[in-house]
């Protein structure tokens, strides 16, 4: 007993961490690949059986006519099952054609499995009662007469709702499933197959894993058997709730069916169901759909009875899906629409301002030109107007000085705008890489991550300093001596100096603003995302610590860097 518990628990122990160490990327990929490629698996198959139909029509006696018809049979088995069925039924006239009872009844034993794999219990039971025992052999036919009865029993059993049905056809596939143990080899697959449903229906989960870990040492991967195997496989660890190894096996399992052009599938639909709980919508509805089709080609009510709930059920789950991918992508290209709008509405407006100043430029030129006609005129005066002239000049003096502000404004004004030109460039890509990055997390369904960008605030404040780091940029390429001249006009305890050259400090930037003729509280604290008292409290302190002249310090400040 401690013997079969340590091997239990050895058992569990290695699943798991072989289980741990599972990638399914590669593993879908590949089953993907095979799904896409199955049509040259299809097209192998059919050419192999076209050369056994040749075969067939060579044959010269009835001997090698029942060996090609049941070649045909064994290649139809789980490819076409209407087939399948056909050429039995060639074996069995060319079985009675050669008095040979006993190949009779294994060809019926056989079609009446057939028939109870594609859900014709009733045929089935019909074909197994027009067979006699005494016409069998251990070595050849009984053995499939008992596990063709085993078999309709048990699926009798499994699919029956009626309680007192379901215990007396359990009953019967006991009585059979005993008879192929007085038949059969221990060691044969027939025998094995049997032991492991009976421990199975029985709940013996262990022990079934250990004949099917026996049945597994006995096929090559990638064989049929191995298909089947796997597929049992896989039910054990369902039950166990190990839904990683349950998803190995049903993929090893499906993997082999597609290679073998096996139309008669289980493993695939199974795969598709847990991942459609799992919420791999896409891959479930392009495996269901296989298994669809794959079933249609085998021909069987009962497979079209399991898959279709299962298909529909995915396929709805799909659609809502792809209705919910709609309604965020809507959402979002709305977003970006507006943004673009107001990009470029802001452009357009840029772009009438910048027309304004052009015109303003040109008529002061003319003011310009007729004041130097002006002078002129006025040189050649009588000299007697000398008090004339002096109030003139007085007057040229401060025209000039206006004209000197013009030109100033004329020059910030370009540079502050060539720089909000290409910065609005800039957020036209950023917009456009915000909505690439947009549609390659819907696309890969990466929703959680898209809300924590969306609710961080590091975009905007990275933006924001940006924008700073643009200003400062600009207005001390404008002014470079204004921060020395502007701590030249305060008290040594109250001068400011910024650990980066390069940018300037809050205080600073304040009155650069008002150097450049915004000094609307407001507005100041728009630009700086500050509340309005905080702007005045800035402003109330650096004018408290002027060194002279608190009342005009402003003003001042306007006359900085005039001739920069």
């Amino acid at each position: 007993m401690k013997i079969f518990l340590l091997t239990v628990f050895l058992q569990i122990l290695s699943a798991q961490i072989f289980a741990g160490s599972i990638n399914f990327g590669p593993m879908y990929d590949k089953l993907d690949n095979l799904i896409d490629h199955s049509s040259q698996y299809v097209d192998t198959h059919e050419n192999n059986i076209r050369k056994l139909r040749v075969y067939l029509s060579e044959a010269q006696n009835q001997r090698l006519k029942y060996e090609e018809s049941f070649k045909l049979y064994s290649a139809y088995k789980s490819y076409t099952n209407d087939s399948a069925i056909v050429y039995l039924h060639k074996c069995i006239s060319i079985a009675e054609k050669m008095h040979r009872k006993d190949l009779v009844g294994k060809c019926r034993s056989l079609m009446a499995f057939q028939c109870s794999s594609s859900g014709l219990y009733t045929e089935a039971l019909q074909i197994l009662r027009q067979v006699s025992t005494s016409d069998l052999t251990m070595a050849n036919g009984l053995g499939d007469y008992y596990i063709a009865y085993n078999h309709v029993y048990q699926e009798l059993g499994y699919y029956t709702r009626l309680k007192d049905l379901r215990s007396k056809y359990i009953k019967m596939s006991d009585i059979y499933r005993d008879s192929v143990y007085s038949t059969l080899d221990k060691n044969s697959e027939g025998y094995l197959l049997c032991k492991e449903n009976y421990l199975y229906s029985h709940k013996l989960y262990a022990d079934a894993m250990k004949v099917n870990s026996k049945r597994l040492a006995k096929v090559s991967p990638g064989s049929r058997n191995y298909a089947i195997v796997a597929y049992y496989r896989s039910k054990l660890y369902k039950i166990e709730g190990n839904m990683t190894m349950t998803k190995y096996w049903l993929i090893e399992s499906a993997m082999s069916d597609i290679m073998n052009s096996v139309m008669d599938q289980a493993s695939l639909w199974e795969l598709a169901d847990i991942l459609n709980k799992e919420g791999d919508i896409d891959r479930s509805l392009k495996y269901i759909r296989f298994t669809w089709e794959c079933n249609n080609k085998f021909g069987t009510r009962m497979r079209s009875w399991q898959i279709s709930p299962l298909l529909s059920i995915i396929d709805c789950n799909y659609q809502k899906q792809i209705n919910r991918k709609n309604e965020t992508l809507t959402i979002f290209i709305t977003i970006v629409s507006l943004m673009s709008l107001m990009l470029l509405s802001s452009l357009f407006f840029v772009y009438r301002q910048k027309r304004k100043l052009a015109d303003a430029r040109n008529e002061l030129r003319r003011i310009n030109e007729k004041l130097v006609m002006l002078n002129c005129k006025l040189s050649n005066a009588n000299d007697n107007l000398d008090i004339s002239n002096h109030e003139l000049s007085a007057t040229n003096q401060k025209l000039a000085i206006s004209n000197e502000r013009l030109n100033e404004s004329n020059r910030v004004k370009e540079e502050y705008i060539g720089r909000f030109l290409s910065i609005c460039s800039q957020y036209v890509d950023k917009l456009d890489d915000f909505r690439k990055m947009v549609n390659k997390k819907l696309k890969n369904k990466d929703l959680q991550n898209l809300f924590n960008i969306s609710k961080s605030m590091e975009f905007k404040d990275k933006e924001l300093d940006e924008l700073y780091a643009n200003f400062d940029s600009v207005f001390l390429h404008l002014f470079p001596n204004f921060v020395n001249d502007f701590n030249a006009m305060l008290k040594p305890e109250f001068q400011i100096h910024s650990k980066d050259p390069e940018r300037l400090s809050t205080d600073i930037r304040i009155f650069a603003l008002i150097r450049l003729g915004i000094d609307d509280s407001s507005k100041i604290a728009e630009f700086l995302h500050y509340s309005v008292n905080t702007i005045y409290n800035y402003r109330a302190r650096i004018k408290n610590g002027a060194l002279t002249d608190r009342e005009n310090f402003e003003r001042r400040v306007k006359d900085l860097g005039l001739n920069s």
